[in-house]
């Protein structure tokens, strides 16, 4: 093959045999070094060689760069470079290389992912027990006591939870129930099921209704870095390997390099509404080339092929919040779904069903390009509410304003399921929205809400407002408002609020609402999440009647108190709240503030004291079982957790410092570092002479199976001992064995035992 190759390089110098011309005539295994548009790849490549053709598998093409999938190239088909339509190579046998040229629309282009999410991990569950409570005492006439209260129990199965309050005042002592449900979610498939109280699905044109029975719902909390609705694509193309920046609205999104050839940047981010995107490539040379297009978000439509959907039935739930077990006698069914058929359309559906009514309706929003969006949908009743009605809007956002349109009509006895329970649909429903931001620190608003229900009096409401942000936190509002059919009902309102350090802000409002005036002046601080003190202290005045308040609040990790005193007209009454969570977990009791979602229980595997950090931040020590509970986490989200060691004794045995929890919805996870206190010590072996026992002899520990040699000095290191222990040494031509008894020390130091004598004994062979 060598001598081949030489004899086609000088073609002069001597004929080509006839077999060597046959052999070259014949597909040959090369495999070359290769550079794609002047770049070199880091990797071989494996080709066939017929003559200066060469040919390569689908998969070596795409592992070139080349969009194979694009092109229709199966994975295993061995396809001639010279018949992809503008590939371009030169094949060099002598140094087995070969430079291959490809155009953009074979090339396959580089990904750069905007958003630079890190893979979502996998939730877990442990099992437990969370109580949820939040205690009320005023002593308003005849002192008042409420007690409103969550049980909650989760397994990896899912999560059971029931709500309710007790009134346990002199006037009242009884339980009013609210929710009791179960719900199980999966990930995997982005779905929640769920039986017992829950609420209907509904659209933008339709309602929702409290029932009790099962639902089965698409669930994207699930999936918190999945982005549900439709982004652009931007595309590119460099001829060298350049940095590329991404500008949208003028602010810098992210910076990074690309190789040479096509590029899309996925999933651009940080806007709602309609803008301008700006890519500038800049190469080695410095040189740049700027592309600028306008783009359109909106949150409200689906990705495509995104769908979302709802499935429930049961039994509607009468007098919600005033008895505790009042349902309907009749079953109801009701779903929802929603599909975005392209990243300008997404098409919906919603039907309803009961005894005697039937309800059903389909619509759709439309993207007019970076126009704003369109939407539209039309919903029959049938049955005892028999009906049409027609809903139609139109919303725009763009840097300089703003524009927010819905019209929902109701013609004939249009009803639903809230219809059916008593709750009649508005004849109509109108509402206008113009926003105006202007000077950067500006905005004016004019807002128009119009509604219209059976045998009630129409409302039409105009309102208009404007906002001005200044310097050192300080803000400005005017707002006014009418009622048309009203005329009694309107009002003017002036607000400033001014930031102050230390987290203090000062809020003023005076006004007149309904011929009657009004001010209040408020100062407050917050309490910060880390816990400490907060206060907030509040007067004014109202159509004459003045009224006053004081609050202070502390918040700890076991819980949040907050106490008020308030006159109102001359009368003065106090409050005191109690709002937190005790949670049964891994053999413990913890007490913690309110638990609304997910959270960890540390574990330090019965060490007290260590401290526990949240995402670098100190949260607190374990306790005396080893335990910190951590409110608060993310639900499907990573959340970083970690101790710090350093104050720990030096007999310690520490596996992991950080480790990575993601746990479930409503759900606690056990985070386990697993500390234990090393039982070892330094033994030192001497024999019957006094001398060290020589290094490099075996010795086995008998109690816990290890083995382990003799060091210099006849000295060894033995982990796991127990209270009594034995050691066997083998030498050359010899054994013995030593006992000794071992108890850790107080001062957590590594102990040195010894010297213990070991007598040998001679081994024969």
């Amino acid at each position: 093959m060598a001598l081949a190759g030489a004899l086609i390089a000088f073609p002069g110098r001597a004929a080509v045999p006839a077999s060597f011309a046959g052999e070259m005539r014949q597909p040959q295994d090369v495999y070359l070094e290769v550079a794609v548009n002047g770049q070199e790849l880091s990797f071989i490549v494996h080709f066939q060689a017929t003559g200066a053709k060469l040919s390569a598998s689908g998969a070596d093409l795409a592992h070139m760069g080349l969009a194979t999938d694009k092109l229709g190239i199966a994975t295993s088909a061995q396809v001639p470079l010279d018949a992809i339509a503008g590939v371009r190579y030169r094949y060099d046998r002598t140094h087995q290389r070969v430079a291959i040229t490809l155009p953009d629309n074979v090339q396959q282009p580089y990904v750069v992912d905007s958003r630079q999410l890190p893979p979502t991990m996998p939730a877990t569950s442990g099992r437990g027990f969370v109580l949820n409570y939040d205690v009320f005492a005023q002593n308003q006439t005849g002192n008042r006591f409420a007690l409103w209260m969550e049980q909650r129990y989760f397994d990896p199965a899912g999560v059971f939870s029931n709500t309710g309050i007790a009134y346990l005042d002199s006037a009242s002592r009884h339980y009013l129930r609210f929710d009791t449900s179960w719900s199980r979610s999966n990930p995997d498939t982005l779905s929640t099921f769920q039986w017992g109280d829950a609420i209907t699905s509904s659209l933008d044109w339709s309602r929702s209704i409290r029932f009790a029975g099962f639902q089965w719902r698409s669930n994207f909390a699930l999936r918190p870095d999945l982005v549900t609705f439709p982004l652009p694509v931007l595309t590119g193309s460099t001829l060298v390997p350049s940095s590329l920046d991404l500008y949208v609205n003028n602010m810098q999104h992210f910076n990074v390099q690309v190789p040479s050839g096509p590029f899309v940047v996925n999933e651009v981010p940080g806007i709602t509404g309609g803008g301008n995107a700006t890519l500038i490539t800049r190469n080695a040379l410095g040189q740049t080339v700027t592309m600028s297009m306008p783009i359109y978000i909106d949150t409200q439509m689906l990705a495509t092929g995104l769908s979302s959907y709802s499935v429930e039935a049961g039994f509607l739930r009468h007098n919600y919040g005033l008895t505790s077990f009042d349902y309907g006698p009749h079953p109801v069914g009701s779903g929802s779904w929603r599909h975005g058929f392209s990243d300008a359309l997404t098409v919906e559906a919603h039907g309803e069903a009961t005894d005697h009514l039937f309800n059903a309706g389909a619509g759709a929003l439309l993207r007019l390009g970076v126009d704003g969006v369109v939407n539209g949908a039309i919903g029959f009743s049938a049955g005892r509410l028999a009906g049409t009605q027609l809903s139609t809007g139109y919303q725009w956002i763009e840097p300089h304003y703003a524009i927010d349109a819905q019209s929902i009509r109701t013609f004939g006895h249009y009803g639903d399921l809230a219809a059916r329970d008593g709750a009649l649909v508005p004849t109509h429903t109108d509402r206008l929205t113009l926003s105006l931001p202007f000077f950067s620190s500006q905005n004016f608003a004019v807002s128009y809400i119009s509604s219209k229900f059976p045998h009630v009096k129409a409302s039409r409401i105009a309102s208009v407002s404007y906002g001005l942000s200044l310097r050192h936190n300080l803000s400005v509002n005017l707002s006014a408002y009418r009622d048309f059919h009203q005329h009694a009902s309107r009002g003017v309102f002036l607000n400033v609020s001014l930031g102050l350090d230390e987290n203090v802000s000062l809020d003023a409002v005076a006004g007149v609402q309904g011929g009657r005036a009004y001010n209040n002046l408020q100062a407050l601080r917050p309490v910060d999440y880390a816990g400490g003190w907060g206060w907030g202290v509040q007067t004014g005045q109202f159509n004459q009647m003045g009224f006053h308040q004081a609050q202070l609040q502390y918040l700890g990790n076991a819980g949040q108190l907050t106490g008020v005193v308030q006159n109102y007209a001359g009368h003065t009454t106090a409050s005191l709240d109690a709002l937190g969570s005790i949670v049964l977990m891994d053999g413990d009791v913890q007490f913690s503030r309110r638990i609304y979602d997910g959270f960890a229980l540390v574990s330090t595997n019965g060490v007290a004291g260590v401290p526990v950090l949240h995402e670098n931040r100190l949260l607190g020590h374990t306790n005396d079982s080893g335990h910190l509970l951590v409110p608060d986490l993310n639900a499907y989200q990573p959340n970083h957790i970690a101790i710090d060691t350093s104050g720990l004794p030096v007999d310690m045995r520490i596996e992991t410092t950080a480790m990575v929890l993601v746990p479930q919805v409503q759900a606690g996870v056990l985070g386990w570092f697993p500390i234990s206190r090393y039982t070892a010590a330094s033994i030192l072996l001497h024999d019957a002479s006094g001398k060290p026992i020589p290094a490099g002899t075996r010795v086995h520990h008998l109690e816990s199976g290890t083995d382990t040699i003799v060091g210099y000095d006849g000295l060894t290191f033995v982990d796991g001992l127990k209270a009594n222990n034995h050691l066997q040494l083998d030498g050359a031509a010899w054994h013995c064995t030593v006992t000794f008894p071992y108890k850790p020390p107080t001062d957590h130091a590594l102990p040195l035992i010894g010297p213990l004598i070991c007598r040998r004994e001679d081994v024969h062979p």
